[in-house]
């Protein structure tokens, strides 16, 4: 199928007025990221079902015939495995598109794995085989080659016909609208702003430090984050976080001992004294990280759920692993235990019906 590649305001305008009406719209990006806080757009796929389209974002300026496209709630948008997706147009465009319908979540309720790629689908489903061979390609290189549009506009080619398959038999085993719902969790928490000072929480093995160490960690790893978003600069490339966890164990107080616990020499020369200044300051008092896994009654919590999600299974036939994850054992411990906070993802929204009767 042919397709338009759009490099300028005027095409871009004239584009999203042929295709304002849809009921929905494909939509896919890539990016490059590899040294980057921030995913960078290198390019956005769009199709209505008629139009298809390749936008090049390097010189336009004017957007808001696109955006009032994708907060258009009577426009459905069509993505595979959003969640990146979202990191691009919220750092792009300061907006996520509404209401987003993920295939992988559809076909996840289909006894599908919860990771099923977008291939992997289309050929399961319409019995076409995709070439994936530019899946590592710089986007953000120009010009850019016709084999690498080709690879681009078949990412939402294919996403239309197949989400619509998905949602004819979902719509027939009566779990379209549980679906949606799983669509909409999925876009709330990747949207949910990361707090620097939590930072700490999400190093490996912090909970292995205690009292003054831990917070330390806590110090440096809100300075390490905040640092990486205001200069865009990729976590790990600012200090790689084995690194930070052995100065908050270690304690060093000089650029040599920086360097004798795996710091680099330019990682010493732009941020070493900055390390040594925030090791210096007043440490705050945190004693130890409680991970949930320590709860009282954890394991015995978690075994009930798991043989509650695979009877739920049975009768279902719903996907284990959709019904249950980690994440979910663990919001669900820590509700019933604190006794604070909202429900847990398991007693609200679609799997509430399911669980209410095994979770007493």
């Amino acid at each position: 199928m042919s397709y338009q590649l759009i490099v300028t305001n005027d095409q871009l305008a004239d584009y999203c007025s042929k295709i304002e009406n849809s009921s929905a719209i494909a939509l896919d990006t890539e990016f490059v990221r590899t040294r980057t806080f921030y995913p960078h757009l290198g390019l956005l796929q769009v199709f209505d079902g008629k139009c298809a389209a390749l936008i090049d974002p390097i010189n336009i300026t004017d957007w808001q015939p696109f955006l009032v496209m994708l907060n258009d709630p009577k426009i459905e948008k069509y993505f595979h495995s959003c969640s990146e997706d979202i990191e691009v147009f919220l750092h792009h465009f300061g907006i996520v598109p509404t209401p987003i319908i993920d295939s992988q979540i559809l076909a996840s309720f289909l006894d599908n794995p919860l990771s099923s790629g977008y291939a992997s689908l289309v050929k399961k489903y319409l019995e076409v085989e995709l070439d994936k061979s530019e899946t590592r390609t710089d986007w953000l290189k120009r010009p850019l080659t016709e084999k690498q549009c080709n690879y681009a506009i078949n990412d939402v080619l294919y996403l239309f016909p197949l989400i619509n398959i998905l949602k004819e038999k979902l719509t027939t085993n009566h779990y379209l609208q549980a679906a949606y719902q799983e669509c909409q969790m999925a876009v709330d928490r990747k949207c949910e702003i990361m707090d620097p000072n939590d930072a700490y929480l999400n190093i490996k093995n912090s909970w292995q430090l205690k009292g003054k160490s831990l917070g330390q960690l806590y110090k440096l790893a809100s300075w390490r984050y905040r640092l990486a978003k205001e200069q865009d600069i990729a976590l790990n490339f600012v200090i790689r976080e084995e690194v930070l966890w052995k100065i908050a164990r270690y304690l060093p107080t000089s650029l040599a001992e920086l360097d004798k616990l795996g710091v680099k020499g330019k990682e010493i020369r732009l941020y070493g004294q900055a390390i040594l200044d925030i090791l210096a300051t007043p440490t705050p008092d945190i004693s130890t990280i409680c991970r949930v896994n320590s709860y009282p009654d954890y394991k015995k919590i978690t075994e009930e759920l798991k043989q509650a999600a695979q009877t739920i299974s049975l009768k279902t036939k719903l996907n284990e692993d959709l019904l249950l994850s980690r994440r979910l054992i663990n919001q669900y411990v820590k509700w019933k235990v604190d006794k604070k906070g909202n429900e847990p993802e398991l007693l609200t929204g679609w799997r509430k019906s399911l669980f209410k009767p095994y979770c007493s």
